[in-house]
């Protein structure tokens, strides 16, 4: 892989990005978000064993964010080989906060330690849905809040990539081991009550040859009101951008605009939306691959 290619195209995009964030930080900092509240403010703590909401909302539109979702997609542009153009995208897995400490009186802010877990997979319909590559999501991550609108994640991620047995039978193609474990640190800030920006840079440590540590992603979340009279969510629109030192820094973009529903049980939420993305591919065994994808979903967020 050449090196240096993309860089200025990513350079265009994230730099508006991070002023945003920064702008985002400030205004958190500062207190100007409705709600803010101070998670130092000497209150007697509060243990609270598997609490029912995360400290640091996971994003909305990445499509490796542990989550359970259902996902009809059309693939026009493709450069993994003996692939259809449908598939179906089958993801569980969630966020499962373990403990948290924080002020009496105020569950929002302090302290949390959380556990990810997931499955992210694509079947290929156009061959009998035969299981084209699947990777294996989990992590262990310490997320502090200082105030209602901002939030700081740190921890350790671990993504390990495998190919189908189907697609490997058809085609010969032997597994190369992409595993990715991560040191990650991300920053979430909302600038208002529709506004979320974050951050997040990742280091690889004890990768193969082939790999190479950093990766950066960022992302914009709007929620918007209900789309009509009556309705019991809201739509909301998503972008997540990330990109990795090992694929020359080319970004990959995924999107989604869809109504989330609330399930009337906590704070779990049902979504339907439409996604796309294009870039590297989101099946780790296949990352020097390049996709093009639209579809549509069901999306379980606990």
């Amino acid at each position: 892989m050449s090196r240096g290619k993309g860089r200025p195209w990513l350079a265009r995009v994230a730099a508006p990005a991070l002023l945003a964030l920064g702008s985002a930080v400030s205004c958190a900092l500062a207190g100007d978000t409705p709600g803010a509240s101070d998670a130092t403010s000497g209150n007697p703590g509060v243990r609270e064993f598997f609490p029912e909401a995360g400290f640091y909302p996971l994003y909305i539109a990445d499509p490796l964010r542990p989550q359970s979702a259902m996902v009809l997609v059309w693939v026009p542009s493709s450069e993994i080989q003996d692939t259809g153009a449908a598939r179906f995208a089958l993801r569980l897995g969630g966020q499962f906060p373990i403990v948290a400490f924080h002020p009496e009186g105020d569950s929002k802010c302090g302290w949390q330690l959380d556990f990810e877990g997931g499955f992210s997979s694509h079947f290929d319909i156009g061959n009998s849905l035969d299981n084209v590559g699947w990777d294996g999501l989990f992590g262990l991550l310490l997320d502090y809040k200082p105030r209602p609108a901002l939030a700081f994640r740190f921890g350790t991620l671990h993504d390990s990539a495998h190919l189908g047995d189907e697609y490997i039978e058809h085609t010969g193609r032997q597994r190369v081991g992409y595993t990715r474990e991560e040191v990650v640190l991300g920053v979430s800030v909302r600038s208002s009550q529709r506004w979320r920006y974050y951050f997040e840079a990742g280091y690889q440590y004890g990768g193969k040859e082939f790999q190479e540590p950093l990766r950066a992603q960022a992302g914009v979340e709007y929620q918007g009101e209900q789309p009509w009279p009556g309705a019991r969510g809201g739509w909301y629109a998503a972008l997540d951008l990330r990109a990795y030192q090992e694929n020359d820094w080319h970004p990959r973009a995924t999107a989604q605009l869809g109504i989330n529903v609330p399930t009337g049980r906590g704070h779990s939420l049902y979504r339907f939306a439409l996604e796309g993305g294009t870039g590297r591919t989101v099946l780790g065994e296949f990352f020097t691959a390049s996709e093009t994808y639209f579809g549509v979903g069901w999306y379980f967020d606990f």
